[in-house]
Parts: C-alpha cells; structure tokens; sequence
C-alpha cells in the first residue's frame, strides 16, 4: 500500500515554509518542521486532524546555525530563546521504511545545493513524490537567493534541479508555498529554473564572472518582483534581503553570513559526479 502524504503551510510570518506528514499502515513521520512555535503549534493540530497513528520520527532537510539568530529577527515569542539547544542528532542512513511499510522507502539524496549548502531530498519512488526543501519554491512565493555567492553554487543549485525533473516526480512538495496554492511539479519546477536565469542575469554572470559594477539595491528589487508578479507576500524578506546582498551600497545581514558558501568549490558541491580519469 503506498504511503500517504499529507503538506501543511506555514503563516505568512513563517514564509509559508511547508511541512510533510508521510503517513504510512502503523505509523507516520514528519519531514521539515516549521522554526516559529505558533506555526509549531498548528501543526500539531494538523497530525491530529490527519491520522491518530504515532509520529515515530521528525526529521529536517539540514541544519542551521543560523537559527540562534532568529529570536532577534521573528521575536522572542515566536521562537524559543535558545533553538541551539534542540540541535537534532545526525541520521545516518540513505533511507528509511516506516513500520509495516518496508516496500515503500523513502530515500535520502543528498547533500545537494538547494538555498544554501547541504540540503537532503526526500524520494518517494513508490509514490513518485519528492519532497525537497528548500531545493524548490514554489511559483507564489520568491525564491530565498542571497546565499548564492559565486557561480559554481548557482550551478551545482540548478544541478539539483535538473536531478529532481530527471526522476520525473508526479508530486514535487516545495519548501515554501502561499497558503491556498496547490503544489504543481511542471509548473514549479519551470519556476525555479526562471528565477535562477534571472539572477544569473542580473547578477551571477555580470559581478561573478564579469567583474562589473553591482546594479543598484531598488533596480534589482524591482526588477525581480515585476518579473514575478504572483509573488506578492513577504517582499521586504526575500528581495529586500537579497537586493541589499547584491546591490551597490547594500546593507548585508550579517547574521545570515554563517555558511561557509564561498569556500565550496564545484568539487564538492558536486562531489557525486563522477569523472572519466585523465589519460597522460
């Protein structure tokens, strides 16, 4: 019997981040929970609302060490004063069977580049879903590009895009979506690829490659948000933050700088690529 799954959206203030309930014959697990405790919350009634089978595991596409900042960013009371403390232990495994259900694995691809480093998808080959993270947003909400520092990150980023479409998913589960939109693998999928091209327009090719002068903070804010005009939420989050990164003059969020991004090589973004040995 194929395993059931179930998606649940943040609010607004939580940019509409997306958690998965894959529900199985005896048990359940949840993929991606939310990082604000009022979201947190909802979600629970959520599990209650879909099955009254046990919640074996939670299990997160990576971890981050920004999250000790976030108190000073979505409040005190939306986050709990010290997230470090619940740093989740390391699974160690490439998939995992729920119980009773050991012909549907859920396998674990990964580490990919998604909107940071080391991002973990989850497939579903049975179901022929994929669950990925923050890999994908979808076509209602902007795309969280800020840390893409150098053009072998975008690469290994579209990289994982073009691994995702190659396992033709029937179901692709962003990482963020407004609520009353519905996941569309085509549709979503094209979306990422379009603003990815757009940044590697506006700035990936001309400063990363090129050398030229930053474009100014409003241009780049504008020109994304006319480009994607069905994104219209959470704009002073995801192009106010991004058109400060790479704008000229910008105001960098420093509190964001955690990830050692510049120091990946396309080596090891994209260490599962294997190469045909050189001949001398």
């Amino acid at each position: 019997m194929p395993l059931k799954v179930h998606h649940h959206v943040s609010s607004e203030m939580g940019l509409f981040s997306v958690t998965t309930l894959v529900e199985g014959t005896q048990a359940c697990i949840l993929i991606n929970p939310p990082f604000l405790i009022p979201d947190a919350e909802s979600v629970i009634e959520f599990i209650k609302s879909k099955t009254s089978k046990p919640l074996v595991a939670g299990i997160n596409r990576e971890y981050d060490e920004k999250v000790k900042y976030w108190p000073s960013v979505f409040g005190k009371k939306n986050v709990p004063s010290d997230p470090s403390l619940r740093k989740p232990e390391v699974f160690q495994y490439s998939f995992f069977l729920l119980p009773g259900d050991e012909t549907s694995p859920v396998c674990l691809l990964g580490p990919v580049q998604g909107d940071s480093i080391d991002h973990t998808l989850f497939w579903l080959p049975i179901e022929r879903t994929i669950i990925t993270g923050d890999a994908v947003y979808a076509r209602s909400v902007h795309a969280w590009v800020e840390e893409i520092e150098t053009y072998d990150v975008l690469h290994a980023w579209r990289l994982t895009l073009k691994l995702i479409g190659s396992l033709n998913p029937t179901t692709i589960i962003p990482g963020h979506i407004e609520r009353g939109w519905e996941p569309d693998a085509k549709k979503d999928l094209e979306y990422m690829h379009k603003y990815l091209d757009l940044f590697e327009q506006k700035i990936a090719k001309p400063v990363f490659v090129e050398g030229k002068k930053k474009p100014e903070v409003d241009d780049l804010y504008q020109t994304f948000k006319k480009a994607f005009p069905d994104c219209e939420k959470n704009l002073d989050f995801f192009l106010g933050k991004m058109s400060n990164a790479f704008g000229e003059g910008g105001e960098i969020w420093e509190e964001n700088c955690r990830h050692p991004t510049k120091d990946r090589s396309r080596a090891v973004l994209e260490g599962f690529m294997l190469e045909i040995p050189k001949t001398h």
